[in-house]
């Protein structure tokens, strides 16, 4: 004769479903933004004669705008972007040449998801640091993986990964990110060894991923920069295939501020 079936005992996600306040549920689900609306929301939905499913859309908005800024925020650090910088705070009446439609252009990101790159030219003082930085944080805004290094930082620390036999860790790092920034390329010359590593940079992340770069270098002067004519122009000739290429001429606004 079978034995009669045991009760059914609650388990821990059971307690947790029926003894929830909707506030409690809204944070064990990681809403807290929704969850801290809550009351006030409510109130103002019953205020306005609003339906419950008016009141779960408003909620779910808000939170949803909540998760986009804290992950943007949290890109924002990863990214190691310095200075944080925006289009809106750039003269793009001081340079005595520049393309604003093309640094528009850029601005709409549809460099990033073709994989292609962003090369600022001109001398030291002209923007060109800036404007790759607020591209980079638009990006971050975006959703997109993004992380600024200095060139020399960059090479340095190839370099030291070199060094310890963690090379191929470290250029998978730098592969990685959707858009990588490199600024000041231009300003400090490598020798073959550095040459040859940040040469690897570039062909992992060609036509695999988005590059912007700032150098106060003609590609034509590369050769000086790397003393390496063929690294230098293999480099040049990835960052020019399909790239947005934003020439600026004019003088130092630091110098002018300096004088001032």
């Amino acid at each position: 004769m079978p034995s009669p079936a045991e009760p059914s005992r609650p388990t821990p996600s059971t307690d947790l479903a029926t003894t929830l306040s909707l506030s409690e549920v809204l944070s064990t689900l990681g809403l807290d933004h929704a969850a801290a609306q809550l009351e006030t929301a409510t109130q103002k939905a019953i205020a306005r004669q609003a339906s419950p499913t008016a009141l779960l859309d408003q909620l779910m908005r808000e939170q949803l705008r909540a998760t986009v800024e804290a992950r943007a925020r949290a890109a924002l650090k990863r990214s190691a972007i310095f200075p944080l910088t925006t289009l809106d705070t750039y003269d793009f009446d001081y340079p005595k040449t520049i393309d604003r439609d093309l640094v528009l252009k850029a601005a709409s990101l549809a460099f990033i998801p073709e994989k292609t790159s962003c090369v600022f030219v001109g001398p030291s003082g002209v923007g060109k640091t800036h404007l790759a930085n607020a591209i980079g944080q638009l990006a971050c805004l975006r959703g997109y993986r993004v992380r600024f290094v200095l060139a020399a930082d960059l090479v340095n620390d190839l370099v030291a990964a070199q060094a310890r036999n963690a090379l191929h860790r470290r250029l998978a790092t730098w592969a990685t990110p959707e858009l990588l920034l490199i600024d000041e390329l231009g300003y400090l010359s490598f020798d073959a060894r550095g040459a040859d590593l940040l040469y690897q940079v570039f062909n992992r992340r060609y036509q695999r991923a988005a590059t912007s770069v700032t150098t106060n270098l003609a590609f034509k002067d590369w050769g000086k920069l790397f003393h390496n004519q063929a690294a230098a122009a293999a480099i040049a000739d990835r960052l020019v295939h399909k790239g947005l290429i934003i020439r600026i001429a004019g003088k130092s606004r630091r110098s002018d501020q300096e004088v001032e």
